[in-house]
């Protein structure tokens, strides 16, 4: 390998340490490639980091946090895992509680249990008959599970797959019925207790869709039988030790990561990539491939010269849809964690989703369109403290609670001009609604995170966004990024992209394993199995 200050020479080189970067270059490396994996912030992990910054030794994840989609790629577990838990990384689960739905209402709060029989049984409280059903939609995943599973982690199949698997027969047709209902329409479908399909809506607008955006009732037979199944991991010590282990297998392994070091373009000959050069004028040349992981505006509005596109895929990327839902987040350092009023159950619980009512949730939603900073917002919370103690000082805890907020506000005011109003006066006192003991007396330090601190983190989280691009039903499967190009690669010979820009989305998933058996495929490595 010809190495010197300014020219460099790999098999392969990745714009964008992100998860999906890193696995990608991982599952490349472990084929026998040297892999040279770029990133622009001095850290690695992209929407998996893990940082300091309420007070030294609280650990918080900045971003992503929970690992359930990590599970189900086969690729990761089988290749990748067994060599990353030598490098270190060591996943926790939740033996028995794992999210906690509290009521102020009355009611007592539903708990998601591992056991199914157990979290029908807290259902049943508010509604034998919906309990009936959740346990339905549970058991039905087992006749779809392998089948999901590969959809999931390979590329995606022609928008007509679906159809004609199912529209011959009665039950067929009733499902895609289902499938074919947004978030909002298929909960009234199929539950009658209106928290209950709170908290199902909730849930199902936690990749940040919108309540009535068609085609997302097919998630739900995924959803919720998924936390289950696979339980919710989270790695010791932080999100970020997973990027942390891959960074170590590679460098291990005849690879590179540079961090601090900022893509001024990518290198094309004759409408074939030969590599990208650095703002110091560095350039790394790839004998075989480059991958971007970065979102599609950057590598292909900024960092590739437009005379090697055409116009018609150039039109695609400007109308690539990011979406306008951003995150109002608090993270702090507590002498405590949460003691939730529906009782210590509920209080065990690492994880909660937090909702009043379906009636809330239509407020709240009407309030991000017009682009209102919410008055009662549902929450998200995660006291991970509760699982892996080593995120804290000895005795001390930490949590991150949210909210989904417009990534605009109609009054011209910008989230930086309203964060500390916003989080003293809306975030922290919803969350005293369900826990009072969270106040003054218990919290160490706070940092708030909005739109503005998002874009400064991370380029790809574009206009405040986190969920790589919006997940309408013109946005996914086939048509991610763009019709044409859901196979991971790009129109450039050698340029491939992987990203939650690509099948499957976001999410902490390593779906850079799909982009790396592609490649594998494409140089005649290793047959992939699609």
């Amino acid at each position: 390998m010809n190495v010197t200050q300014q020219q460099m020479q790999y098999d392969i080189v990745i714009a964008g340490a992100g998860v999906n970067g890193l696995a990608c270059a991982s599952l490349l490396t472990k084929e026998g490639l040297s892999v040279c994996v770029v990133e622009r912030n001095p850290w690695v992990g992209g929407g998996a980091v893990t940082r300091e910054v309420t007070l030294p030794g609280f650990k918080h994840d900045m971003f992503g946090s929970s690992h359930v989609w990590l599970q189900l790629n086969q690729d990761y577990k089988t290749s990748l895992e067994p060599e990353l838990e030598r490098y270190g990384l060591k996943y926790v689960y939740p033996q028995d509680n794992i999210t906690g739905h509290p009521d102020k209402n009355g009611g007592p709060g539903i708990v998601i249990y591992k056991s199914i029989d157990k979290t029908c049984e807290s259902i049943a409280q508010y509604s034998k008959k919906d309990a009936e059903r959740y346990r339905a939609i549970y058991d039905d995943f087992f006749l779809i599970k392998d089948g999901v599973i590969k959809n999931f982690f390979s590329p995606p199949q022609p928008p007509s797959t679906m159809a004609r698997a199912m529209e011959n027969s009665h039950d067929g047709l009733r499902r895609m019925q289902e499938f074919s209902l947004s978030a909002r329409a298929w909960v009234d479908f199929n539950f009658e207790n209106d928290f209950i399909k709170a908290v199902m809506l909730n849930w199902a607008l936690a990749p940040q869709i919108l309540p009535e955006q068609e085609g997302a009732g097919q998630s739900f037979y995924v959803m919720i039988p998924a936390i289950h199944e696979f339980g919710q991991g989270i790695p010791v010590g932080g999100s970020q030790e997973l990027p942390n282990a891959m960074v170590r297998y590679l460098e291990d392994n005849g690879s590179k990561v540079m961090t601090g070091v900022t893509v001024r373009e990518f290198m094309i000959e004759n409408g074939e990539v030969q590599g990208l050069s650095l703002e110091d004028g560095t350039q790394i040349h790839a004998t075989r491939a480059v991958v971007s992981a970065l979102d599609p505006k950057q590598s292909f509005l900024k960092l590739t010269d437009k005379q090697h596109l055409e116009d018609d895929f150039l039109e695609m990327v400007r109308r690539f849809s990011f979406g306008k839902v951003s995150i109002a987040r608090m993270q702090l350092a507590l002498t405590e964690p949460p003691a939730f009023l529906n009782g210590s159950e509920m209080s065990s619980c690492p994880f909660h989703r937090i909702v009043d009512s379906t009636e809330q949730m239509t407020n709240y939603y009407a309030e991000l369109a017009m682009g209102k900073p919410p008055s009662d917002p549902f929450l998200w919370s995660a006291c991970w403290t509760l699982l892996d103690p080593t995120r804290a000082p000895d005795g001390k805890h930490t949590l991150i609670f949210d909210t989904y907020v417009s990534n605009w506000l109609a009054d011209g005011q910008t989230w930086e001009d309203i964060k500390e109003d916003y989080a003293q006066n809306v975030l922290l006192p919803k969350l005293q609604q369900y826990a009072p003991n969270i106040n003054q007396g218990t919290i160490l330090g706070y940092y708030i995170e909005t739109k503005e601190s998002l874009e400064k983190a991370n380029l790809s989280f574009y206009e405040g966004t986190t969920g790589g691009g919006e997940r309408i039903a013109a946005q996914l499967g086939a048509f991610r990024p763009f019709p044409g190009y859901a196979h991971y690669r790009s129109p450039i010979k050698n340029l491939y992209m992987t990203g939650p820009h690509c099948h499957p989305g976001n999410g902490i998933s390593a779906m850079g394993t799909i982009t790396a058996r592609v490649m594998l495929d494409d140089m005649g490595i290793k047959k992939a199995d699609f």
